[in-house]
């Protein structure tokens, strides 16, 4: 595994600084990451380079904003960096033997790493689509130096059953990749180190990396495809990013149920819009704000909604079934 290094000692000191404001003592550090006081330590001086799968647990505690900031302050070591110069004196001497190793070395890689891989062009599905939706929702995917990330956050309490029980089989079918799911504060993460997934999404889907919300659209390739993949695209942005609530007030005679979404894409806010009305689901769309917010509005068009598009996460379906 590659070793992080900072090339300036007042960046390292600036990247463990806004970590202990996060976590609060260098002891809490040590426990997030599985080890003692003393190594943390040792990397905060620079005694230590920093294994990438720590560096990157600590830099998915920070913004968007500090990690392209950070990620442009930094340089990789091999884990074997040290013995590099040996290794060279002695495949001098030992080329053959050398050589032949490498080769079945090469050959035993290719077959182990087959189930990590897929081609980026894999047909649409249902479950590809779903998962672009939750990206599209509360997601975003980018690179960190040699680091790829994509991850969809949501609520702690209410969406570990959604991410343990759909997003992850969608993960490990469409993909070969498990991903790793933590909760932390009042948020739980899915996240994806993967260089293919961040193709998948920049270079065929076209979505934005990094901050995306106010550029981000429904891609061109999914409204092209039939009605069916456009509304597991739908599904997956009100799994993540949608809402149901019940309006309450006197000016109504019984409780008025509405499903929500809110964007401040005003481009996907109009692609919804456009599609609801398409498939004959009463809405509306009004700006709130800087916000483009889409209402179905009342029980026979929310029943209408659930009928065409519908749910996968459990805690809307749940809520949807006790007020319908």
């Amino acid at each position: 595994m590659k070793r992080v290094y900072f090339f300036r000692k007042e960046e390292r000191d600036d990247f463990f600084n806004k970590i202990k404001a996060s976590k609060k003592s260098w002891q809490k550090i040590g426990n997030f990451l599985g080890t003692n006081r003393t190594m943390i330590e040792n990397y905060r001086r620079g005694k230590l380079c920093i294994p990438l799968d720590r560096f990157s647990k600590l830099i998915d505690l920070m913004s968007f904003d500090e990690k392209d900031y950070f990620a442009n302050k930094i340089g990789y070591k091999e884990s074997n960096w040290g013995q590099i110069i040996g290794g060279l004196k002695a495949y001098k001497i030992n080329k053959q033997s050398f050589d032949k190793g490498r080769r079945k070395g090469i050959i035993s890689r290719k077959n182990f790493g087959v189930k990590y891989d897929f081609n980026i062009n894999l047909p649409l599905s249902h479950g590809l689509c779903e998962f672009i939706g939750a990206v599209i929702g509360d997601g975003f995917t980018n690179k960190y130096g040699h680091m790829y990330q994509t991850q969809i956050t949501g609520d702690k309490n209410l969406d570990e059953e959604y991410y343990q029980k759909v997003l992850s089989p969608i993960c490990e079918k469409e993909f070969n990749i498990k991903p790793i799911i933590k909760k932390r504060w009042d948020r739980i993460t899915l996240t994806l180190y993967s260089k293919r997934i961040f193709e998948l999404l920049t270079n065929r889907f076209g979505i934005p990396r990094g901050i995306k919300c106010y550029t981000v659209v429904i891609p061109d390739e999914i409204f092209r495809a039939e009605n069916k993949f456009l509304k597991s695209v739908l599904k997956g942005m009100f799994d993540t990013d949608g809402g149901i609530g019940l309006d309450k007030r006197k000016a109504y005679k019984k409780p008025y149920i509405r499903i929500n979404y809110t964007s401040v894409s005003e481009k996907l806010a109009k692609q919804i819009d456009g599609f609801l009305s398409q498939i004959a689901i009463p809405h509306s769309l009004h700006k709130q704000g800087n916000a483009f917010k889409i209402q179905i509005n009342g029980q026979q068009n929310v029943k209408k909604f659930v009928s065409e598009i519908g749910f996968s996460n459990p805690r809307h379906l749940r809520r949807v079934s006790a007020l319908l």
